[in-house]
Order: structure tokens, then C-alpha cells, then sequence
């Protein structure tokens, strides 16, 4: 088991530093402490409302850690100002870092040499498998029961929801798994692909590849990236969307997003993202969405029952906030689509 110190230096914020939330949600066990200095003294509850009392410290000085992780995921994943000389810190003591930038350290002409020296190690979860290949549109035809967590927007809970969502499976005995795309998914269950770092003409081939790996399992719960409305990151969206060819797909929701993140696009109704998504995962096998998955944390229990009950009302499908009330609407929406899915097969044979 590691002893991870997480590094969210200035930048200490549940938009920013959704790496280090995840690893404090799933792996808190593993968390020695969390770096950044303007929130030191103060604990991981009091910043990001998960991880208890794992304390905030200004320094690596007297840390007992074997593992410095980036905690953050930046947009366009550069390297934040300043965290070169922590690093360099953590590597001329011996320790691994864990980083789920784009800019890729061990390529860096002087850390590089530093962590050979020291007996470090720079670990690139971002860097892709180099033998991916382009898709053959074989996941449609694989036989576990496929669900796409999507969203209307990045940072929506799309990841979080699921890793609910298996875990919750698993409880009911059934043999799931969780295939991760993003740099925090794959910190959390220790493989994936990072969808977002593969070259456009093999997104689909690496989804894909994820899915006929895990071609055994009864569910395999596809983690999302990106939203098809978003006018940075859609090409990604796509691409994962058509290679892991769903049967179903769970909506991720922020009711506060009036603008598309990073951009001052208008965001759409969440209707018609519903139905462009199933329009577009239409195209290479029958799919839709079938409950919501929504982000009440901005409201108060009465107004998060109050917008529940409306997007199941306005949308006719069954809607819950996966940390605050569960996951078992969802549960028995996809138990339930499976059923239906199944028996139609059994109509038409």
C-alpha cells in the first residue's frame, strides 16, 4: 500500500484538484497529507468535504510518504508555476511521483536525470499504450451489458458515478467493472487508457480495447469524458462513446452550469443533450439514456429532493445524487434496461 503526500499547491479547490478529491474519496486510506501551503492547519474535510482529518501542510519535511501525487487536473494539463522545485524535492529524497499531467515528466531533461540519481521514480499516467490500434466496431457484439456514465458538461461526477455504480452492482453480487479513461480514474483502480491523451484516430480502438478486455464480466461501467456540446473536448466524447458502443448511458448533471465550462457557450436544455447523445450512440449500436445522475452538492436537502423530483418529472427518468441519497434508482434503471434489452432479443429471435 502507498503513502501518498497529494500536491494541490494553490490550487486547492474541488474544479481544480479533482484529482487529489477522488484519490481522498477511494484511496483516503493511503493519504499521509495534502500539500499547499495557503491551506495549511486546515484539514481535507474543511477544504474538499471528503478525506476527514487528513491534515493540509506547507512542507514534504518530516513526511513519512513514499509517493508525491499531482493532485490537480489542469486545463490542457500543463504543469503548474512553482512545482518544479517540490518535486525535485520529493525526487532527491527517494520518492515517487505520480503525475496525471499532460506535460510529461519523465521526459524532462532535468528530472528525469534527477529521479535515476536519487533512486525516484516518474510515473506518466497520462502517456498512452504505444500499441493501440483503430477500432473494428467489435464491442457492440462483446456480451457484458455496457453503461456509459456521460454528462452535459466536464467535472460533472461522471467518474464518481461509475465507480458508485459498480461497487453498487458488486454489492448485488453481480461481477462488474469499472474501466477507467481519466488520469483519477486510473490512480483509483489501478489500470485504464487515458482516453484524452490518444491520438483522435485510435479514441474509439482504445475505448473499444477497454471493453473487449473486460469481455467476461456481466457489466462493464464505461467512465466519461468530456460532453458532445462541449466545443473543446467533444471530439474526445465522441470517440470514447463510439468505441465502447453502450446499451446504456447514465446523465451527469450540474443544475448550477449556465455556461458550458471554459467557454461562454449557452448551455442547452438537458433534454436535448440527452437526445443528441442517443442519437449519436444510435449510430453504432442502440442505446439510451436511462436515469440521471446529478450533483446536488450547491443545494440544501429540501431544494436537492425539490430538482430531483422534477427531472424525473420533465424527463420521465429517475434521477438521485449517487453520494447523497445513493445509487440504487440507477441500479435499477440499468437492471432494468438489461431486462428489457433482453427481452426484446428474445422477441425478435
Amino acid at each position: 500500500m502507498s503513502r501518498m503526500i497529494l500536491l494541490t499547491e494553490g490550487m486547492s479547490n474541488p474544479t481544480e484538484a479533482k484529482t487529489a478529491t477522488g484519490l481522498l474519496r477511494y484511496r483516503g486510506e493511503e493519504v499521509v497529507a495534502i500539500l499547499d501551503s495557503a491551506c495549511a492547519g486546515r484539514t481535507a474535510r474543511e477544504v474538499f468535504g471528503v478525506g476527514g482529518e487528513i491534515p493540509f501542510v506547507a512542507a514534504l519535511e518530516g513526511l513519512e510518504a513514499d509517493t508525491l501525487v499531482m493532485g490537480v487536473a489542469t486545463a490542457g494539463g500543463e504543469l503548474p508555476g512553482g512545482w518544479r522545485e517540490i518535486i525535485a524535492a520529493a525526487l532527491s529524497s527517494g520518492m515517487r511521483i505520480l503525475n496525471g499531467l499532460h506535460t510529461f515528466l519523465r521526459d524532462d531533461p532535468e528530472l528525469a536525470p534527477l529521479a535515476a540519481e536519487h533512486g525516484g521514480e516518474l510515473i506518466d499516467v497520462r502517456r498512452p499504450p504505444a500499441d493501440l490500434v483503430v477500432s473494428s466496431n467489435e464491442a457492440r457484439n462483446t456480451s457484458c451489458f455496457r453503461v456509459h456514465t456521460v454528462g452535459h458538461d466536464c467535472g460533472v461526477g461522471k467518474m464518481l458515478t461509475a465507480l458508485e455504480l459498480t461497487a453498487a452492482l458488486r454489492e448485488r453480487g453481480h461481477r462488474a467493472e469499472f474501466l477507467a479513461t481519466g488520469q483519477t480514474g486510473i490512480m483509483i483502480s489501478g489500470s485504464g487508457i487515458p482516453i484524452d491523451a490518444v491520438v483522435s484516430d485510435f479514441v474509439a480502438g482504445a475505448a473499444e480495447q477497454l471493453v473487449l478486455e473486460n469481455r467476461d464480466k456481466e457489466f462493464v461501467l464505461i467512465e466519461g469524458q468530456g460532453s458532445l456540446v462541449h466545443p473543446l473536448y467533444s471530439g474526445v466524447t465522441l470517440g470514447l462513446l463510439h468505441g465502447c458502443a453502450p446499451q446504456a448511458m447514465v446523465m451527469g448533471f450540474d443544475p448550477t452550469r449556465s455556461t458550458i465550462r471554459h467557454s461562454e457557450q449557452e448551455m442547452p436544455p438537458l433534454r436535448e443533450v440527452i437526445e443528441l447523445y442517443e442519437a449519436m450512440a444510435n449510430v453504432m449500436s442502440p442505446s439510451r439514456v436511462v436515469a440521471v445522475a446529478a450533483n446536488t452538492s450547491s443545494l440544501d436537502e429540501a431544494g436537492a429532493r425539490k430538482l430531483l423530483d422534477t427531472l424525473q418529472e420533465t424527463l420521465e427518468l429517475p434521477a438521485t445524487d449517487v453520494v447523497r441519497f445513493g445509487c440504487e434508482p440507477v441500479v435499477e434503471a440499468v437492471l432494468e434496461e438489461r431486462r428489457r434489452l433482453g427481452e426484446d432479443a428474445g422477441q425478435g429471435a
